[in-house]
């Protein structure tokens, strides 16, 4: 006899627990394994593929995805042995690479801000390996045999974009010792039924270790089908956990589009904005929040190399919406050693936001954006708003919203210090009809 109201709630915490690794490995099949993803063909797991464009409305892969840098992802198993990545001399341009485990915690982040930008070869390995790296390397020992490794390189502009694919080409990724073959995912993810949930999130717990700290928790699952490395759990259930899990499964998942209390902190008079907690990108057992950034923000970085601000409602409290207009003035001095940026969002039907088709096909703007027009001291104003505006300067500095609702991010790379202790006063987004 089961205690409905208590085996819903444990399902509902399994699953809190378990999602990232299930939209990271779902991330991570659409990349190297999806045989209708045409435009991702090509990256099989530890080989560095590097996106060559800016990003545009079109790219529905990684929800709220930026356009002032080119990624370089690879999707790693480092199960086989170590491999090793060279970079060349960046130059003093912003790149980073953050290399997140199964969880989306942020294992390690190399780039401007921590290791500098001079050429540098990195040797990247497992939890089983014990070797010594080679002269003349850097070793990161990284938690997960299956890592995600998501560069950023800075874009200023089409122009640029030659400069920056000769340092992508300059990029080296090859294991240390030749001869191991990376694996493939066996399950198909459906994130939709719970029989394929557990199942994929079963073989990639069954792929990599769970932290020491976490390994009685997740026993404690295993009664509910989260069972490392059995792919078949489901089939061994109790019929009426299965029936839990059916009836509950949709609304578990559609409940995680809402922030958890208590986890959204906003900074000085700029009552629209929100930011992450201070554990953003290393959540530590706060799982319901790292749910939460899984799904509306996966891959996202520790504060310390960026800090994202997002707006879903207005000064006033109200949702952002295409119906309305919006002036947002931007200070003279944002407070950053790297760049800023305000990015436009629409959102998907499962709650997922990416960039909005419009006519100028402009999706950001920020401190290089061309043809700014600017106040005396330096500060401008941003509109936002569906139509375009009626006088040229305003024109000029219009980020362009979809019809509906949508969402802002205001990013900033390697944020200063009254960003990190949330000391900085914050523009306001001031609906202006």
């Amino acid at each position: 006899m089961h205690d409905d109201t208590a085996l819903h709630a444990r399902i509902r915490d399994a699953l809190v627990y378990s999602f990232p690794v299930h939209d990271v490995a779902q991330t991570r099949w659409q990349f190297t394994q999806n045989p209708d993803n045409h435009s991702q063909r090509g990256a099989p797991p530890n080989v560095l593929h590097h996106n060559r464009r800016l990003l545009n409305h079109r790219a529905r892969t990684v929800t709220m995805p930026n356009n002032d840098t080119l990624y370089s992802i690879a999707w790693l198993d480092l199960s086989g042995g170590p491999l090793l990545l060279s970079l060349p001399d960046m130059q003093d341009r912003y790149y980073s690479f953050a290399f997140l485990d199964i969880f989306t915690n942020n294992a390690a982040c190399i780039g401007r801000r921590t290791t500098g930008t001079a050429a540098t070869a990195f040797l990247l390995a497992g939890p089983g390996w014990q070797g010594e790296a080679p002269a003349g390397t850097r070793l990161l020992r990284l938690p997960s045999n299956d890592i995600w490794a998501l560069g950023r390189v800075l874009v200023d502009g089409e122009e640029d974009l030659p400069a920056v694919h000769a340092l992508q080409d300059a990029m080296r990724l090859a294991p240390l010792d030749a001869g191991s073959t990376p694996r493939l995912l066996q399950a198909r993810p459906d994130e939709r039924s719970p029989e394929h949930y557990l199942e994929l999130v079963n073989e990639v717990m069954g792929r990599n270790p769970v932290p020491a700290h976490e390994q009685a928790l997740v026993a404690g699952y295993a009664d509910l089908g989260l069972r490392p490395g059995a792919r078949n759990a489901w089939q061994a259930l109790d019929p009426a956990v299965r029936q839990a899990w059916t009836e509950t499964h949709a609304a578990n998942l559609h409940a995680l589009r809402k922030a958890p209390p208590d986890t959204s902190y906003r900074s000085g008079r700029g009552g629209s904005w929100s930011s992450g907690v201070d554990h953003l990108g290393n959540f530590g057992d706060d799982y319901a929040y790292r749910a939460f950034v899984s799904l509306v923000g996966l891959g996202a970085l520790e504060r310390e190399e960026a800090i994202y601000f997002t707006a879903l409602t207005d000064g006033r409290g109200e949702a952002l919406d295409g119906a309305h207009r919006y002036r947002l003035a931007i200070p003279a001095d944002m407070q950053v050693d790297a760049f800023w940026s305000l990015t436009m969002y629409e959102f998907a039907p499962d709650g997922r936001r990416f960039f909005t088709d419009n006519p100028l096909q402009r999706y950001a703007l920020g401190d290089r954006t061309p043809g700014l027009v600017r106040h005396a001291d330096g500060s401008f104003d941003i509109w936002l708003q569906h139509a375009a505006p009626d006088s040229a300067d305003a024109r000029a500095n219009w980020l362009p919203a979809p019809a509906g609702r949508f969402s802002l991010a205001l990013r900033f790379y390697q944020p200063r210090r009254a960003l990190l202790d949330r000391s900085f006063d914050m523009p306001e987004v001031e609906r202006v009809d």
